[in-house]
């Protein structure tokens, strides 16, 4: 009986040397499986780590490209915009009043005309600035206040140098004194407005 225990003794004890040799190897082979995986997914974030450098060198270079256009093209608005208003200056101070003094048109029409030019040619400029299509309240207010100041810096000096007859019964303090109240309301109503439609949006948000 010994003799047969101690043999099916050593006969578990070989299997079990034989399972331990098995799951070692299945272990082994787990592992072989594991790093593998881990290779294959080190190679596929490499893969994507070079795509996401090229990208973001790509995107570096496109958003490069478009602030060298963007400024370019403000460069190239600017110098427009200028050309602009040198040509309305020109139109204000020798054309208009060159084609008034040529066709005897009475001096006074030089006011008006001065200010509709300004007006448009500024709405115009403005508007050119902005990029918008159509015209808004800011370029419509920003043109009537330049016109109208232009008007006034025109019309003191010629009143104040006798260049242009006074009216009838009037005399050129009243009427220097009343033109300089409008322009002032005019002024403050242009910087005072959009602090109150700001203070409105708050208080009353949508």
């Amino acid at each position: 009986m010994a003799a047969d225990e101690r043999e099916e003794l050593e006969k578990r004890v070989d299997e079990l040397y034989q399972e331990r040799i098995n799951l070692e190897k299945e272990i082994n082979d787990l592992n072989l499986i594991k790093i593998e995986k881990l290779e294959l997914i080190n190679n596929e974030l490499e893969k994507k780590s070079e795509w996401m450098d090229k990208e973001r060198l790509k995107a570096i270079r496109e958003r490069d490209n478009l602030l060298r256009k963007v400024r370019h093209s403000n460069e190239k608005n600017w110098k427009n915009a200028l050309k602009m208003v040198s040509v309305l200056g020109v139109l204000d101070l020798v054309v208009v009043p060159l084609l008034i003094k040529l066709l005897g048109i009475p001096l006074q029409w030089i006011f008006v005309s001065m200010g509709l030019v300004t007006f448009f040619g500024i709405m115009l400029i403005a508007n050119y600035m902005s990029g918008t299509s159509p015209f808004n309240t800011g370029e419509i207010r920003k043109a009537l206040t330049v016109s109208l100041i232009t008007v006034y810096l025109a019309f003191v000096p010629l009143m104040a140098f006798g260049i242009f007859p006074f009216p009838t019964g009037a005399s050129a303090q009243t009427i220097v004194t009343n033109f300089t109240w409008i322009i002032g309301t005019v002024i403050v109503l242009y910087f005072g407005t959009r602090p109150v439609e700001e203070y409105i949006k708050k208080m009353h948000p949508k």
